[in-house]
């Protein structure tokens, strides 16, 4: 069996510009992982210095817990990745926990590794990779059930809060939807965009409000159009435009009029929401279709 682990991976290596012969080997791989001994697949995980090898070795031992759900899996690995000193190594080990079957970024810290909160560190790592793979995986999750997983929002804006890298808070603060989270975490969103001196951070909150949930509506379009008289970043101005038509669909319009006047420089800009808005669409991927249709438009080469 060991011998069959490292042909398959040495078949990886020489194929991997294939991205179907590399989707076969993990394919066959994941078929190995039940009946592999935990310690040759380990060995193989502890040793192994290429990061794109890495991933894959890494994907089939967290697969292990999918099958058995044991922390011991789990907590292995996160311990391993606080002793890995290449920031390549780290950020992969950290990509590879989305393949947990169920969110790692509410499982950790919960069932497994309970009161140890390691995405929190690993928000604050100084490889920008670690950081990067951080926003991945909470991207990833929040997508399997259409970003409105509530633990994963509302652990989204929680480490926003707390990042240091503005990029970093502003990734995760898009990194999926507020739909589902609780009037705290809204909350929070809406101090990051009073507060934050990162216009970047300020943006992405904006954006993240335009997801609020129905509850928590007025509060939010409140907040986009007081921020948005006081604001001086142009490209916030912009975001605070969009989640005030998102958020408000056809409520947006009274908001829309009254800051027409706030900044002349934006005026077009209002004027283009509130024409698309005259449409009356009653969603927002009606309104973004809109949105793009007249951009690809005017975009279009003149005849």
């Amino acid at each position: 069996m060991p011998c069959e682990l490292s042909t398959l991976l040495d078949e990886y290596r020489e194929g991997k510009a294939s991205p179907a012969y590399r989707r076969y080997v993990r394919e066959q791989l994941r078929g190995l992982v039940e009946s592999l001994p935990e310690e040759t697949l380990w060995s193989r995980l502890r040793t192994e210095r290429e990061p794109e090898t890495l991933a894959v070795v890494a994907e089939a031992w967290v697969l292990r817990y999918a099958l058995d759900g044991k922390p011991a899996v789990l907590e292995r690995l996160v311990e391993h990745l606080g002793q890995e000193r290449d920031p390549a190594l780290r950020a992969t080990l950290v990509r590879s926990l989305a393949h947990t079957g169920e969110p790692s970024t509410e499982l950790l810290g919960n069932r497994v590794l309970k009161g140890r909160d390691v995405y929190r560190d690993w928000v604050k790592d100084p490889s920008p990779e670690v950081r990067g793979a951080v926003v991945e995986n909470f991207r990833e999750e929040a997508a399997r059930n259409f970003g409105r997983f509530r633990g994963v929002a509302e652990r989204a804006v929680s480490l926003a809060a707390v990042a240091d890298d503005p990029s970093t808070a502003a990734g995760l603060l898009t990194s999926t939807s507020i739909e589902a989270a609780g009037r705290a975490s809204v909350g929070q969103v809406r101090k990051l965009l009073q507060s934050s001196e990162h216009p970047e951070v300020r943006a992405a909150a904006a954006r993240a409000l335009g997801t609020a949930p129905v509850s928590e509506l007025p509060a939010s379009m409140d907040a986009l159009a007081a921020r948005y008289v006081t604001e001086t970043d142009k490209s916030v101005r912009g975001a605070l435009l969009e989640s005030i038509s998102r958020l408000g669909l056809t409520r947006a319009v009274p908001v829309l009029e009254k800051l027409r006047g706030v900044d002349p420089e934006m005026k077009v800009e209002v004027e283009e929401w509130l024409a698309l808005l005259a449409e009356r669409p009653q969603t927002w991927d009606l309104l973004d279709k809109a949105r793009r249709a007249r951009d690809a438009q005017a975009a279009a080469p003149r005849r």
